[in-house]
């Protein structure tokens, strides 16, 4: 009888469980909400500088089930339109962006272990760059990363002298 209840009792909270997992993860729109953020490492430059761009992914779920895809990259001391941005469809576990510059269909893979999202970009070193989700205790990170590019790009060596130089005659 001891083994009856018991038995029971396990089935009850893994069926909680579960419910409870279902509503974090399905119920309530999933990871494609919210900013993210991530830092790709694009090596380092001829002065020795470490480059990295800042990416900021925000996610807004529309009526028609899809999904708005705002996407920033901090690049030395400019803001400029990413890749990733457009109109995305859930598709099981990822979610594909059709772009709205016309590119082909990139897709976004969501680890539920990790709660980090792969990109289809890549680092430096050909990782994978990866996007966790912007909350209070690390948007200090990510503004500290952020400073710490456009400090670098705003170095003498690092700026692009673009004017023309007469030639003395």
């Amino acid at each position: 009888m001891k083994k009856y209840v018991v038995m029971i009792l396990i089935a009850i909270v893994l069926i909680i469980g579960g419910g409870t997992f279902a509503y974090f993860h399905f119920a309530n729109g999933g990871p494609w909400q919210g900013t993210w953020w991530g830092v790709q490492d694009a090596g380092v430059n001829w002065s020795g500088d470490h480059i990295r761009n800042l990416e900021t992914v925000t996610f807004t779920q529309n009526d028609d089930k899809t999904i708005t895809v705002d996407h920033k990259v901090q690049q030395g001391s400019r803001e400029v339109p990413g890749s990733l941005t457009g109109t995305g469809r859930i598709d099981g576990g990822r979610l594909v962006i059709t772009p709205k510059n016309g590119g082909k269909e990139l897709a976004l893979s969501y680890s539920a272990v990790s709660r980090s999202m792969d990109t289809p970009f890549t680092n430096a070193d050909k990782s994978t760059v990866t996007l966790k989700a912007l909350a209070p205790e690390n948007n200090e990170e990510m503004e500290s990363i952020r400073s710490e590019i456009v400090q670098i790009s705003q170095k003498p060596e690092n700026k692009i002298d673009t004017t023309l130089s007469k030639a003395k005659s």
